[in-house]
């Protein structure tokens, strides 16, 4: 044997050696004639016949809790189904007799009532039925109030759309109107494009021409200024007073404030551009 099954060997029995001695003390063995050894025969260790007696003993008091712990558990389905019998048939007996009394006991309906007892479900069917139709004229009262609600929101919605269609109505016909007028200066203008351009020639022909007669006048008037101006830087105080006083009117100009001069009268096509000319008659 190896020096690790010795140790082992001695750990064991040193471990499980007051177990067993607590449980049972092996009798004492009767000596036995020792067998004559052969050279390849070994002795047997007393420590590995102390673990295999231990172990079959363990086995055995195993096997044993095991059948005790059946036999207890059918122990106890019997019982609980002897219970369970007890319990149904109680049950059974108890229902039995709740139907015999309850066959036995009259019924509610089936009891005379007394005059107390009458007045007061006369009294109760008579409040019933007042509350009865009091609910129902509340009911019609509120589908009446419902209906009037809607017919009257449909009126005004009625209104509502009938009002929008006559604006945009008007509407339509402002705008055609406008339309029309435009196309009618469109086509007077196509009309009478000539006439208008010449009409608008001429005109600012005009305007050129007395802007040049003016500037004309304002040059005259200019240049008499200047012989004016230097025939007073010539004369002494007392003539230059007296020849002012002569020409104050030239010098100075007239005291009342000059009007400005009347612009002619624009052509009648500019005088309303949204409203077109009636066309001239042939």
């Amino acid at each position: 044997m190896s020096l690790k099954t010795i140790l082992f060997s001695l750990l064991a029995a040193m471990l499980l050696l007051p177990v067993v001695q607590a449980e049972e003390s092996p009798p004492a063995a009767a000596p036995e004639p020792e067998p004559e050894l052969t050279p390849a025969a070994e002795p047997p260790n007393p420590t590995e016949e102390r673990i295999r007696t231990y172990r079959e003993q363990f086995d055995q008091r195993a096997n044993d809790a095991e059948q005790l712990r059946q036999q207890h558990q059918a122990e106890m389905e019997e019982l609980l189904k002897e219970r369970k019998a007890e319990m149904e048939q109680m049950r059974e007996e108890h229902q039995s007799e709740m139907e015999g009394m309850r066959a036995q006991r009259p019924m509610p309906e089936q009891r005379p009532m007394t005059a107390r007892q009458q007045a007061m479900q006369k009294y109760h069917d008579e409040q019933r039925a007042v509350f009865e139709k009091q609910q129902q004229a509340r009911e019609a009262q509120a589908n009446q109030q419902r209906e009037a609600r809607q017919k009257q929101m449909e009126a005004r919605m009625d209104a509502h759309l009938k009002q929008r269609e006559d604006r945009l109505a008007a509407l339509v016909k402002r705008q055609e109107a406008m339309r029309n007028r435009a196309e009618e200066r469109h086509n007077y203008l196509v009309e009478n494009q000539d006439d208008i351009m010449e009409g608008m020639l001429d005109e600012q022909v005009d305007i050129a021409s007395r802007h040049e007669e003016m500037r004309v006048q304002a040059e005259e008037r200019r240049s008499k200024m200047s012989a004016m101006r230097s025939t007073l830087m010539d004369m002494a105080p007392e003539e230059r007073r007296a020849y002012m006083q002569s020409q104050r009117e030239e010098l100075f100009g007239e005291m009342t404030p000059r009007q400005r001069p009347t612009r002619p009268a624009p052509p009648p096509w500019v005088q309303n551009p949204m409203r077109p000319p009636v066309p001239p008659r042939y």
